[in-house]
């Protein structure tokens, strides 16, 4: 299935970016699309080893622990159907830092024997791609949520449903996405390109944020090899007026990332809201930690 072209934004400059992006637009539009072509073609043929060639070496999804190992064991499950059908449709194309961030809807079926074709995913990605001496590759991705970008003011995030907004600092990006278990999933993510913030609420009436922090802190603990878990403070705290609890912890889970997290949960009404700032690795906190306090400083809950 041929890439589809539906809007095209695109701010990139040549000062302060590599020679290699340093190219027209109908050039790099032409990069652009001659990728995805490349990687719905390699889907349909089952060449996972020509698909996976399109990521780098440190691929990442975000805030999700999945890896380019990951993801290609994924993959090879879905090459177990007669036939696949892919498709990209690209909606934007801009300037992220020296990475280029491609915002697109995909779309992968599945066909075995006489049976009809089934949609295996439908989504909207935003992947950050890197150009390199063999062209572009892609660095991150991250699923997004296209009907809330509209809720993103420049650096600001604004939630009508909860009157929650806050701010980023400059080069972190902000990204509506789908958190389990949660409403209003939001990340942000850190210029380090894997350290991230997550953002979400659940109605919680008569659960207080110290019962859910502490709850997800034990949960989180069982889930992670003991010796690796280490808990180094928790406790109340206020933010913008509101009763909330906290706790800062290093932990590592089986199939996922070392992080190093601070959780921020808070009671407004009858909403928890809840932050998780996710240092990875670990190391990179003493990097990001004061881009996640200005973020907490930000909050504000309007009345609804």
């Amino acid at each position: 299935m041929k890439t589809r072209w539906i809007l095209i934004g695109i701010f990139l400059t040549t000062s302060g970016l590599p020679k290699a992006l340093a190219q027209s637009y109908p050039a790099l539009r032409a990069e652009v699309s001659a990728l995805y072509d490349k990687a719905d073609r390699s889907l349909e043929a089952k060449d996972l080893d020509t698909y996976m060639s399109m990521f780098m070496d440190d691929y990442q999804q975000i805030f999700a622990g999945v890896d380019r190992q990951a993801l290609r064991n994924a993959f090879r499950i879905r090459m177990g159907y007669d036939q696949l059908r892919a498709g990209h449709t690209i909606l934007s194309i801009t300037r992220s830092g020296n990475l280029i961030k491609v915002t697109n809807d995909q779309k992968l079926e599945a066909k075995s024997g006489d049976k009809d074709w089934k949609v295996l995913s439908q989504n909207t990605v935003i992947d950050w791609l890197v150009q390199g001496d063999d062209g572009l590759k892609v660095s991150r991705s991250a699923e997004v949520d296209k009907m809330r970008l509209d809720r993103i003011y420049g650096r600001t995030y604004k939630d009508a449903e909860t009157g929650l907004s806050f701010s980023v600092p400059a080069n972190w990006e902000i990204i509506p996405s789908t958190v389990v278990n949660m409403q209003g999933g939001v990340y942000v993510l850190a210029p380090d390109r894997t350290s991230v913030a997550m953002y979400g609420y659940v109605k919680a009436p008569g659960i207080t944020a110290k019962q859910a922090v502490e709850g997800d802190d034990a949960v989180g603990k069982l889930a992670t090899n003991p010796e690796s878990y280490k808990l180094f403070k928790s406790g109340p705290i206020t933010v913008h007026g509101h009763e909330g609890f906290e706790s800062e912890s290093e932990f590592f889970i089986m199939l996922d990332r070392e992080r190093h997290r601070r959780r921020v949960y808070f009671n407004a009404g009858d909403l928890l809201h809840v932050f998780c700032f996710d240092a990875m690795p670990p190391k990179q906190w003493a990097v990001v930690e004061e881009g996640f306090q200005s973020i907490l400083d930000s909050v504000r809950v309007e009345a609804r």
